[in-house]
């Protein structure tokens, strides 16, 4: 008795509990599959690796080894042994937990039948599992934020925090303390209040729950996915949401609710609520403003005010506007048009050349014209007649409206209603008629009263004769005919 009292905890354990004798050596094919369980638990994390899988492998390797029951147990004895795994406990509201599965969904072209790969993104919300999925394109930022923002709709609430893995969409740099979150989707988390907070790298078990969701998904969405053909990206979609929603609405393992049921009940009240826009994703372009002032997005050109030739410039743009900032000033804004090689101007840039339609151009030369003079306006009217062609019209009527510098408006109209009625119609005509001073004639007199409206005398020009020619007229008539009688 001395002797067993004296003996340590563990030596009686040894020998009492684990029911092996002191100098215990295991038999050959106990040894040999202890040998292998570290492979078999490392291959095991590994996708689409099964322990039924393994055991096939083991028993035509060792065909006088275990059998299947006591593999399995030996198998996840090891591995409770060595990886232990600590209880989470997940907050209502707290965290949204995002992925994209590993195997793709495929889209076939309807006109050529080639077929195109689209990535599969999960998110769940790990205290209700409340679930969600969707197809896209691609992993890029552009997808991931709108899926992302999706999911968010969908769940009718943004949670605390949203938990990436490390991919570059997400997380510029990964690291341990504070990881380098990428700008963009930064952004789109602070416009819903959400912060980011990425799993860490090689650790599965930090977002093990949308792991999980992922298999799920494997099991009842792509299951249900499987032999249907989807000739594009919206109809996949669709298909995709009732599937998920009959996944939702399914009672969980050792539970009475659905996820969906759960959510309603200890989560939906604990997300914060969402803004009546949508996030509009900005980004963001370095470019020199060239030598005709305009700045080139996506094969488009915009204006730029003179001073600013030569410079660099930073461009934000989402889908409707962009703006662009010269350092920290904002310098102008512009409507986005993504016409290829178009060119979109701002009047207040002052730039050189002629810019809008020659339509618009002329109302605006008809309505200078209509303040000064009707005959000025009737004339420019009828060479718009004569020249016919557009270009030249304005060219034309504008030539004619910028005598008025050189020559006053008064004689521009005078000179106006001559070539009007000499039917002369042209810039230079009208030139050659005030150089050579035949609007003289046409001036108004200088006795007329502008306030009463009516001249105290006729206008006298060459074409109104007046009393004094019927009068020298009918004198000269009368010599001539008392020459001839005599």
């Amino acid at each position: 008795m001395e002797r067993l009292l004296s003996m340590s905890e563990e030596h009686l354990q040894e020998m009492f509990v684990v029911g092996q004798p002191r100098g215990y050596k295991p038999s050959p094919r106990r040894a040999e599959l202890e040998a292998l369980l570290p492979e078999y638990a490392k291959r095991l994390s590994r996708k689409g690796t099964t322990v039924r899988g393994l055991y096939r492998e083991y028993a035509q390797m060792y065909p006088d080894g275990y059998k299947s029951a006591q593999f399995e147990i030996l198998l996840r004895r090891y591995r409770l042994q060595t990886k232990v795994i600590g209880h989470v406990e997940h907050l209502a509201g707290d965290q949204m937990y995002i992925d994209f599965a590993g195997d793709k969904l495929e889209i076939a072209d309807a006109m050529t039948g080639e077929t195109h790969n689209a990535e599969v993104f999960v998110a769940i919300l790990p205290c209700s599992q409340l679930t969600y999925c969707e197809a896209v394109w691609s992993q890029k930022k552009e997808d991931l934020i709108g899926a992302c923002e999706n999911a968010l709709h969908f769940f009718g609430g943004a949670p605390m925090a949203i938990v990436p893995d490390n991919l570059k969409s997400a997380v510029t740099r990964s690291d341990k303390n504070e990881p380098v979150i990428n700008e963009e989707f930064a952004s789109f988390a602070e416009f819903y209040n959400c912060a980011v907070y990425p799993a860490r790298v090689r650790h599965p078990k930090d977002k093990a729950l949308v792991e999980n969701a992922v298999k799920l998904m494997y099991r009842s969405v792509y299951a249900d996915m499987e032999g249907r053909t989807f000739h594009d990206l919206a109809s996949l979609n669709e298909a995709i949401m009732v599937s998920l929603e009959a996944f939702n609405e399914r009672k969980l393992t050792g539970r009475r609710q659905s996820r969906r049921a759960l959510f309603e009940e200890i989560e939906s009240e604990y997300l914060q609520p969402l803004p009546a826009l949508r996030y509009q994703m900005k980004a963001r372009k370095t470019a020199t403003v060239m030598r005709n002032s305009y700045v080139t997005l996506n094969k488009h050109h915009y204006s730029m005010p003179k001073e600013y030739i030569g410079k660099r410039v930073d461009i934000i743009y989402d889908a409707d506007t962009l703006e662009i900032f010269h350092g920290l000033k904002l310098v102008t804004t512009h409507h986005r048009d993504d016409t290829p090689y178009g060119y979109t101007q701002k009047p207040s840039h002052n730039l050189p050349g002629r810019h809008g339609s020659y339509e618009q151009d002329m109302d605006e030369i008809y309505a200078r014209a209509a303040t000064i003079d009707n005959i000025l306006l009737v004339y420019l009217q009828e060479v718009a007649a004569q020249k016919k062609y557009p270009p030249l019209v304005f060219r034309v009527c504008r030539g004619i409206m910028s005598l008025e510098k050189k020559y006053g408006l008064e004689r521009l109209v005078a000179a106006c209603a001559y070539a009007s009625q000499a039917r002369l119609y042209g810039y230079n005509e009208v030139k050659d008629i005030l150089e050579r001073g035949d609007d003289v004639d046409f001036m108004p007199s200088p006795d007329a009263d502008p306030e009463e409206g009516n001249p105290s005398s006729p206008a006298r020009h060459k074409n109104i004769r007046g009393r004094d020619y019927y009068t020298n007229n009918k004198a000269n008539t009368l010599r001539k005919k008392e020459n001839g009688n005599e």
